[in-house]
């Protein structure tokens, strides 16, 4: 359920953030990014819906792929993840959102169950502090959901013109008669002088010790318009990303003698004026001994916004006393992006 519950967000005052400037108000809106297809025609893409007022109602992550099955060569298309946006009346920012998580058989690619998790945005003095979140029980094919049952956990957010930190307790209820380990995640962002995130952490404190999921280094940005802090939803996600992952089997190194040496993420944060152009990727010692190293150029059109973006990945070998330190693969992937016709 945790990797689901990474999106959270912040804004120092919601009046300022929905002012836009002259040239972000005529740009059209962002309705895709998809990934290349050079994988044997499989793919991954995001999609983003909007209302009547151009304002995001829906999120859907998709998966597109084909498989060589018994009965001949099929075609799946999965909707991993879906998220609906909730809002009063003509207000432009959301008071709430559903998130719902699909999970597939690999083999077949039914639909096996989901997780539905309601959000609720919570101000103080119209500051965004934190999301009130109900997580209900596994709903299973036809089955209704049930309210009845659901946990409840609330994430806490802060910010400093400086840094930006959201935390989330997942920890059971205390136990007299034994043991209960935390389970305490937290996200934190540095934020640049620009406005930009300089650097970002994923953290679990699991009870023994920290153990650090992923960190990320910005080290450059285009001077280009970021098509995610044009939305609408920009002031509430601010500590959220668009996040299209690949695993270790999706990735192909020019070195075999290397297994398990994981997947990559390429993001794009809601909080940035422009764009990415290198980051790095370091995930704990007990994860992965292999950094990377990713570098973007990018296609625009006549708003600045990109249209294309070519990404070269870099494998390091930089924590493995195994094996020889230094770059072990490289390998591209490519996304497009696209945008609502008026």
């Amino acid at each position: 359920m945790q990797k689901f519950l990474l999106l959270f967000s912040l804004i120092p005052f919601i009046a300022n953030a929905q002012i836009k400037p002259l040239s972000e108000n005529k740009a059209p809106l962002l309705i895709s990014i998809v990934s290349d297809t050079v994988n044997g025609g499989n793919y991954k893409a995001v999609f983003f819906e909007y209302d009547a007022l151009k304002r995001v109602s829906a999120i859907s992550w998709m998966i597109y792929e084909t498989k060589n099955l018994p009965k001949g060569l099929t075609y799946f298309e999965r909707t991993v993840e879906h998220q609906y946006f909730k809002y009063h009346g003509k207000e432009q920012l959301p008071y709430g959102r559903r998130i719902e998580t699909n999970e597939y058989d690999d083999k077949t690619g039914k639909w096996l169950w989901s997780d539905v998790e309601d959000h609720i945005f919570l101000f103080e003095k119209g500051q965004h502090v934190g999301d009130s979140i109900f997580i209900y029980p596994r709903r299973t094919e036809n089955a209704k959901l049930d309210r009845s049952n659901a946990n409840r956990a609330r994430a806490i957010v802060s910010q400093t013109p400086t840094k930006l930190v959201r935390v989330i307790d997942f920890s059971k209820k205390k136990n007299p008669n034994r043991y209960v380990p935390p389970n305490i995640h937290t996200d934190s962002m540095a934020i640049t002088k620009d406005h930009l995130i300089g650097y970002e952490s994923s953290e679990n404190d699991w009870g023994e010790k920290w153990e650090p999921r992923a960190y990320f280094s910005f080290t450059k940005y285009d001077q280009a318009m970021n098509p995610l802090h044009q939305l609408n939803i920009a002031p509430i996600l601010s500590n959220e990303k668009i996040s299209i992952s690949y695993n270790e089997d999706d990735l192909l190194l020019l070195d075999p003698k290397f297994d398990h040496n994981g997947g990559t993420e390429f993001n794009w944060h809601y909080l940035n004026q422009h764009n990415p152009l290198m980051y790095s990727i370091e995930r704990g010692e007990t994860e992965t001994p292999f950094k990377d190293i990713i570098q973007f150029s990018y296609t625009y059109n006549q708003y600045q916004q990109p249209t294309y973006c070519k990404t070269i990945i870099k494998k390091v070998v930089n924590k493995d006393p195994e094996h020889k330190i230094g770059t072990i693969g490289t390998f591209e992937k490519s996304f497009t992006f696209r945008y609502k016709k008026d």
